[in-house]
């Protein structure tokens, strides 16, 4: 890239219009900037770089300095730059954003900036682009450099290169970024980050859910706040050795406590044996006194006996009178019969009075126990029910059983998910990582596609272009010829013109040409004079070549032009080689269209796998309250058939269950009820046989039964009158069937004696005093007390051991999500430790060097810079400094690889850069910044570029360093550049004479000259 020209208007310190003609300025190679300071040398640069760019060249260039405060308001500020890149040449225009006044009321209003982009062509320039971003892009497209790159290359700022020598290993990082392209690295280092920050993030969740399970299981084994924040805070063998220990504490009370379970069931035991057979001697006792109580009741009886006996010898004296007294027989019989009906309650003298009152409380018993047997009819159907209550609290149990292992499953599947949907985002990151170039890959296509296109047009090109260029040499050839004919003709003409002169000199005569009068050597004449017409001739001729030099220089042109074009559309490629490329980027095209085809079936399965955990994430919930339900209602039936059982066992009593207590209560109504009604009927059959006896009694006294019992052989019997005959005649006389039946009422009741004194005499009743049933009964009750006393020691021990098991059951429990939580979490340790580690490689934090990933690409790059340096440095600086990369940072905490030092070969050591002098400073700065420039150039394509501006401090150089330093000046302009030097170092007058002046007006405004 050449300069050819720069116009400025209200720009920066320059108010009225400048023009810098470039082409004059560099014509010598070397040219100086120069002008006080703060005149405006630097804006040169500034406009320089707006006009291409947009930006400024210095990173301390301002803004406000692109519109001329001593300007008109009315006038526009713009740069104007004429440049030329590979024989093409460009005009841009760019009007900066400026204020101006407004039209239309008063005030000020802001106008935009603008861009006019031009290429020129034979017959003028041709507009380009007014868009901004399309003329930015031609403009780098065509120059080959970005901006960054264009002021390291072509613009060495002031300050800059010196900034970029002392810069940190950062600094000098991000400049070479920029330079150098290498973003993409910085992209694989900010999605490492990326990754560990995900990574990072999913430790802290690991920790969360493994201090949550440690203070779950903390909190099962009883500890406090206090204790779960320092097993939280210890370390896993720590912890796990503090678990281990109170699981061992649990386990000692839980076998104490069964080991008292167990002395409390040994305890309930022996109080039930001495229960039994306290219980068994008070039966004993209590059959031993009611046998003896039967015993002295039948005794008591012995009277009746006797008198049966004697009734039975008097009746069968007094057979012969028996059917007179049938009728009286009969009503007794009835009598008779009623009592008997009745049982013993109607014994002895009971008249219908009595009887009927007794009936009364016997139908008041059977109704009491008629009520308490309707009151216990609920619990009768309760306890009808009670196996199918167990069951069914057995199925609760279950159930709840069920429902905790479905919610287990559902948290060990939900513990996977995460895993299945981290490959199916690597997969669609990998797809999208292969299908990140589809636009690229199109866009290549369509580029090749153009290159393919203009390498065929510049293989039909070539051979017209090579037919023109013999063209061309013909005719400069035969240019040249003619102009050196008509330069030898004019040559031979002024001779001849001399000795024509020559001719007419005299001795002491003054010559017209030099005044002198002597004349040592006059002109001779030629051979052949040349005159005027034929020097007329030979000038037509030179011009009628130089005419078709110039034709044929433009058609040359036109196609060198249409050439270049093409050469630079084809990039410098063949056909073949186009096409190969093209197959290549086909092939990749296809991959990165499959790539996206894959990214589209990715997401969809992404997002299938997110909704199925959601789903999955919705079920666990649902379990989880299944589960507390279930077990809830498993727990609440059972409390409830505990509670049933109780009050069933209460209610049953002695009778060891309710059905047979309520059996036995309506067993019991039914006989007072049976008892009543014979007592009734005892009532009806003792008025009918008082009836009988009166009827009787005025029978006998009207058959003449009456007299003395002795004379009737009866019982002797206080009684007179009817009555007295009615004894007699009623002791007197039975029927055989009574005479049987007095005769088996004598022999039971002899039976019945015998019996009872056999019951009392039985051999388990021997040694019995009935005396101490009081204390048989005491020593029961004793005895079932205590064993109700070491029931509820049972209780009270079970319920202890139970509490202590149920706890380390649910340490056990806790503790196996503790170590759950402790393997996910070191699983998820080593498998985010790789993507840590890269990351921290990556950005240059640990490791060894501690090198950044872009660092350590840019250290090839830079590599190549402080050797390209060196060549210069070693002249510049005498040979005693030389620039060395190094991968050690100024400390520890630094990043390195980009890190400089300087070899001091006068002392052989290293110093820092920041050590140098003032001058040592600028040019090993120099050295470096050109250096960069170089590689850059050869990095960007070989960009050839044929100015270069270095604006820093020349003062600062003794003159041996400066004539060194203008020494490599000097070989960059040997090379074809033409180096612009900014300074006002007087010294650098003297030795450049093509420079630009920059000078102050009186108005404070600047204005440019250029000296040459």
């Amino acid at each position: 890239m050449r300069l050819h020209s720069l116009e400025l208007q209200a720009f920066g310190p320059y108010a009225r219009r400048q023009l810098i003609d470039f082409d004059r300025l560099s014509g010598g190679g070397l040219f100086l900037l120069e002008g006080p300071t703060g005149a405006g040398k630097t804006t040169i640069l500034d406009a320089i770089t707006f006009a291409l760019y947009g930006g400024l060249a210095g990173q301390d260039s301002a803004d406000d300095r692109l519109h001329s405060d001593f300007a008109d308001p009315d006038t526009e500020p713009l740069v104007r730059l004429e440049f030329s890149v590979g024989g093409v040449r460009y005009l841009v225009t760019r009007v900066p954003v400026h204020r101006r006044i407004k039209r239309r009321g008063s005030g000020f209003t802001t106008e935009p900036m603008r861009v006019h982009l031009q290429r020129r062509q034979a017959d003028g320039w041709v507009s380009l682009s007014s868009n901004k971003a399309e003329a930015g892009e031609a403009i780098t497209t065509a120059i080959g450099l970005n901006l960054a790159q264009f002021t390291q290359v072509m613009l060495l700022p002031q300050g800059e290169f010196a900034r970029f020598l002392r810069a940190d290993d950062d600094a000098r990082r991000a400049l070479l970024t920029k330079l150098f392209g290498t973003q993409l690295y910085d992209k694989v280092t900010a999605e490492l980050d990326r990754r560990r920050a995900e990574a990072v993030r999913a430790r802290h969740l690991a920790d969360a859910a493994l201090a949550s399970a440690v203070s779950a299981a903390a909190e099962a084994a009883g500890l406090g706040a206090q204790a779960r924040n320092e097993l939280i805070a210890a370390s896993a063998a720590d912890r796990a050795l503090a678990f281990k220990n109170l699981s061992d504490e649990l386990a000692a009370l839980t076998e104490i406590t069964a080991g008292a379970l167990e002395l409390a069931t040994d305890q309930v035991a022996r109080a039930l044996t001495a229960e039994h057979e306290a219980t068994r001697r008070a039966a004993l006792m209590t059959r031993l006194t009611q046998s003896l109580a039967r015993l002295r009741e039948h005794e008591a009886t012995r009277p009746e006996h006797d008198e049966r006996a004697a009734v039975l010898g008097a009746a069968r004296r007094a057979e012969p009178v028996r059917p007179l007294l049938a009728a009286l027989a009969e009503a007794g019989t009835a009598v008779g019969t009623a009592r008997r009906a009745a049982g013993t309650s109607a014994a002895g003298s009971v008249d219908s009075v009595l009887a009927r009152k007794s009936g009364r409380r016997s139908a008041a018993r059977a109704a009491a126990s008629q009520r308490e047997s309707a009151s216990l009819a609920d619990l009768v159907a309760a306890e009808s029910v009670l196996p199918e209550r167990g069951s069914a609290a057995d199925r609760l149990s279950h159930a709840a059983t069920l429902a905790a292992e479905r919610a287990e499953s559902l948290e060990a599947a939900r513990r996977d998910w995460p895993g299945r949907i981290s490959a199916a985002q690597a997969s669609l990151v990998a797809a999208r990582n292969a299908s990140a170039g589809l636009d690229a890959a199109r866009h290549q296509q369509a580029e090749l596609e153009r290159a393919l296109a203009a390498a065929g047009e510049l293989a039909e090109l070539e051979p017209s272009l090579a037919r023109q260029a013999d063209v061309l040499r013909a005719a400069t050839d035969a240019h040249q010829l003619l102009v050196d004919v008509h330069q030898q003709a004019m040559d031979a003409r002024l001779t001849g013109i001399a000795a024509e002169l020559a001719a007419g000199l005299g001795d002491e005569e003054a010559c017209p040409v030099c005044g002198s009068a002597e004349h040592p050597a006059p002109a001779r004449p030629g051979v052949e004079p040349v005159t005027s017409q034929a020097i007329a001739a030979a000038r037509e001729r030179r011009d009628a070549a130089g005419r078709s030099r110039v034709k044929a220089e433009r058609v040359y042109a036109d196609l060198d032009h249409a050439v270049a074009g093409l050469a630079a559309v084809a990039g410098g490629r063949s056909v073949a080689e186009l096409a190969e490329d093209a197959a290549q980027v086909a092939q990749r095209l296809a991959a990165a269209q499959e790539a996206a085809a894959a990214v589209d079936r990715g997401e969809a399965e992404l997002a299938r796998l997110r909704g199925e955990q959601d789903l999955l994430a919705d079920e666990l919930v649902a379990a989880v309250a299944a589960k507390a339900a279930a077990q809830a209602e498993a727990e609440r039936a059972r409390a409830d058939l505990a509670e049933l059982r109780s009050a069933l066992e209460q209610a049953a009593g002695a009778y060891g269950s309710v059905g047979a207590r309520k059996q036995a209560l309506d067993a019991a109504a039914r006989a007072d009820l049976e008892l009543a009604a014979a007592l009734g009927d005892l009532a009806s059959a003792l008025d009918a046989a008082e009836r009988a006896r009166c009827r009787a009694e005025a029978e006998a006294l009207s058959s003449g039964f009456a007299g003395s019992a002795g004379s009737q052989g009866m019982l002797p019997l206080d009684v007179g009158g009817g009555a007295e005959a009615l004894e007699l005649a009623g002791a007197a006389v039975r029927t055989p069937d009574e005479q049987a039946r007095l005769d088996d009422q004598v022999t039971s009741w002899l039976r019945v004696l015998a019996e009872l004194r056999s019951v009392a005499d039985a051999p388990e009743l021997a040694g019995l005093d009935p005396d101490q049933e009081q204390d048989a009964r005491h020593d029961a009750e004793s005895a079932v007390a205590a064993l109700d006393r070491a029931r509820e020691a049972e209780q009270e021990a079970r319920s202890a051991r139970d509490a202590h098991q149920a706890k380390s059951d649910r340490l056990r429990a806790r503790l196996a999500e503790v170590n759950a939580a402790e393997a996910c979490a070191q699983e998820l340790t080593t498998a985010t430790a790789p993507v840590i580690y890269l990351a921290g490689l990556a950005k240059g934090m640990d490791g060894h060097r501690r090198v950044a990933l872009t660092t350590y690409v840019l250290r090839h790059w830079f590599e190549q810079v402080v050797a390209a340096a060196n060549v210069r440095l070693a002249v510049m600086s005498s040979g005693r400094y030389e620039l060395r990369r190094s991968d050690e940072g100024e400390s520890s905490r630094q990043r390195a690889g980009l890190t400089l030092g300087v070899t001091d070969r006068y002392t052989g050591e290293e110093r820092s850069p920041k050590s140098l002098s003032g001058g040592e400073t600028f040019y090993t700065s120099l050295a470096l910044a050109l250096g960069l420039a170089d590689v850059v150039k050869a990095e960007a394509g070989g960009v050839d570029l044929q100015t270069l501006f270095i604006d820093e401090g020349f003062g600062s150089l003794d003159d041996q360093t400066l004539d060194q330093v203008l020494g490599v000046i000097d070989e960059l302009r040997d090379r074809g550049r033409a180096v612009g030097i900014v300074s006002h170092v007087t010294d650098l007058k003297e030795r450049v004479t093509e420079r630009l002046e920059v000078r102050r007006l009186p108005d404070g405004s600047s204005a440019a000259r250029v000296v040459a």
